[in-house]
């Protein structure tokens, strides 16, 4: 597959792709260390952050840990674990961009090394714009919102720019309307009951969430959010598996917007595509003043999510996503820069 110009687009997706120069500087200790935290700050599923990293001149190579991921219980062939990556991926164009630094991404450059997932190569600096530096703020502040949104609909205008920032990572994002939302809220209701039989999804689900306050990864209880009292959306339950803690539970507002974000293909670089795209479209989101949260339990069951294709949706789904206004968010732990770095600190 050819090389991703990973500068081109900005936050619409609409700016003038260049190519990056022949030759390369070297990544800088200041630099790697900025760059990789801000891949480090990526969502990842159960915020299990199953990545790590290697800088090697003007290249950082992004690895798949799989000592972090869910093979046994929700993600066997480790698509979601692809999809962390590829947000960590955004990140580090992004990062690049902000200091002023084209760059290119090569998916699965090793068919050797199968953890290898991606090599993000950055260029000589420039004198031009770009685009998605203008995305870097954004980065620290994406927080996923697992609560009610404020009752305040989000503009058509934002809607077509989101849409737009999954086209641009050859993803799509479809907005649902009130009858295809009613059926999906019944199909993740379904798929609760369904993963609650299958063979180590509740291990996995406690394992993640045993916050303390010396990890530096999975969801704290703080992070947990709360369930409707309606019972829709019908949100994930982080406190299951707790008997001493409990879900706070609210009055839920209408979601403002539910969304899929699909591929055409469902393979490995499809998934990291979707994980690019989705990256992409949050920091936009966020940007706008958005926040957003899953509904990825339908996802989560294999035999669902292959009777889940619909021609409206445009591929296979990857992601279902809420979006909306937020009253506030909850921030979670982040693993340090020397512990993301395959070889010695940066």
């Amino acid at each position: 597959m050819t090389s991703v110009r990973a500068n081109a687009p900005g936050p619409a997706g609409h700016a003038e792709q260049r190519v990056p120069t022949a030759r390369a500087a070297t990544i800088s200790a200041r630099e790697s260390r900025a760059l990789i935290g801000a891949a480090g700050a990526a969502p990842s599923i159960f915020n299990t952050q199953p990545w790590s990293f290697t800088v090697r001149d003007a290249t950082i190579e992004v690895f798949a840990d799989t000592s972090r991921g869910l093979h046994r219980s929700v993600d066997p062939d480790g698509r979601q674990l692809a999809i962390s990556c590829g947000a960590a991926v955004l990140n580090l164009r992004v990062a690049a961009a902000h200091l002023g630094r084209p760059s290119t991404v090569q998916p699965f450059p090793d068919p050797n090394e199968p953890t290898l997932l991606a090599t993000v190569t950055l260029g000589e600096y420039d004198a031009f714009a770009h685009a998605d530096a203008d995305l870097y703020p954004a980065i620290r502040k994406r927080h996923t919102h697992r609560r009610s949104f404020q009752p305040r609909p989000v503009p058509g205008a934002t809607l077509a720019e989101l849409t737009a920032c999954a086209q641009t990572e050859h993803a799509s994002l479809t907005i649902l309307g009130a009858a295809e939302r009613s059926c999906l809220f019944d199909l993740v209701s379904f798929s609760e009951v369904a993963l609650a039989e299958q063979p180590g999804y509740q291990q996995a689900l406690t394992e993640w969430t045993a916050g303390s306050p010396t990890r530096f990864d999975g969801i704290p209880v703080t992070a947990f959010g709360s369930l409707p009292s309606g019972g829709q959306p019908p949100m994930r339950d982080f406190a299951e598996g707790h008997p001493r803690l409990h879900a706070d539970r609210e009055k839920y507002n209408r979601d403002p917007v539910i969304a899929i974000l699909s591929t055409v293909r469902d393979d490995r670089v499809s998934w990291l595509q979707a994980g690019q795209g989705l990256q992409r479209l949050l920091l936009v989101a966020c940007a706008r003043g958005l926040a957003a949260s899953f509904l990825n339990q339908p996802l989560d069951v294999p035999e669902i999510r292959r009777d889940m294709k619909h021609p409206s949706w445009h591929g296979t789904p990857q992601m279902i996503i809420r979006l909306g206004y937020a009253r506030r968010d909850v921030s979670t732990p982040r693993r340090p820069v020397n512990d993301l770095l395959r070889e010695g600190p940066a």
